[in-house]
């Protein structure tokens, strides 16, 4: 998947035609999109949605446009994701070109934005197929396929003896045959909780044990895989509310 932000929106009204699903978000003013059949006027809070292989260009209609939100996703990775939730055996387009609801916009660009900034590749890959996920349930009209669990125990186990490794969805995945949606649906049924969630809370308690050990919180942070101190900081004060040396400070009195 590929994702891009252009401030200024410069060389967008050059055609573009690929095997990939486009979603276009503006920050700011309105640009239009040049389909092969219809022009759509892209405002501000609102979602387009380009299928493969359809030919489209965008242009502004207002000069003081800018902030274009632009994120690809490979055809064989949708596909197999409609497959997760409704076991349909062929692809199928996206049934709408502008999806015009401002909660879908908004985690659109949240979304964006956490791909850029975040430093955990398992959240970003939730929040990729939670948001594409959603987006499809709510403009398909098709079925949800029931989600298998049989495997959550042996998940767990795998994930537990891991914990350290910064595995990603992918990597679970493969080793039990299931797709990262599965594995995702899995974990909320069961726990109400992502596998990042789940990891993320696993590594911060190992840590809490380790640093009641006396161990140096930068040593801490190695051995529970953080990249670093600082980013074990960021978690630990995110899941208890106080920082690892707040809580090492609170043992000696």
């Amino acid at each position: 998947m590929e994702l891009t932000f252009n401030a200024d929106i410069k060389g967008c009204s050059k055609s573009h035609v690929h095997d990939k699903i486009t979603l276009v978000a503006l920050y700011e003013g309105e640009v239009i999109v040049h389909l092969k059949n219809i022009d759509i006027v892209l405002e501000e809070k609102t979602l387009t949605v380009i299928n493969p292989y359809q030919i489209h260009k965008a242009t502004k209609k207002d000069e003081n446009s800018q902030g274009l939100y632009s994120l690809y996703l490979d055809k064989k990775w949708i596909q197999k994701l409609q497959y997760d939730l409704f076991q349909n055996e062929e692809y199928f387009l996206f049934p709408k070109v502008v999806v015009d609801d401002k909660n879908t916009y908004l985690d659109f660009v949240k979304l964006c934005q956490n791909i850029f900034d975040d430093d955990f590749s398992i959240k970003i890959e939730e929040e990729i197929i939670e948001f594409i996920s959603n987006l499809m349930i709510q403009n398909y009209d098709k079925k949800l396929a029931v989600s298998k669990n049989i495997l959550f125990c042996d998940i767990k186990k795998y994930i537990d003896k891991n914990l350290t490794l910064n595995i990603s969805l992918e990597e679970i995945s493969k080793q039990f045959l299931i797709t990262a949606f599965h594995l995702i649906r899995i974990f909320k049924k069961e726990l109400q909780l992502t596998p990042y969630q789940y990891i993320l809370n696993q590594k911060v308690n190992l840590a809490k044990e380790l640093l009641s050990q006396k161990l140096s919180i930068s040593e801490v942070a190695l051995m529970t895989g953080f990249n670093d101190q600082s980013h074990l900081y960021k978690y630990f004060q995110q899941i208890f509310s106080y920082t690892p040396k707040e809580y090492q400070d609170s043992l000696i009195k």
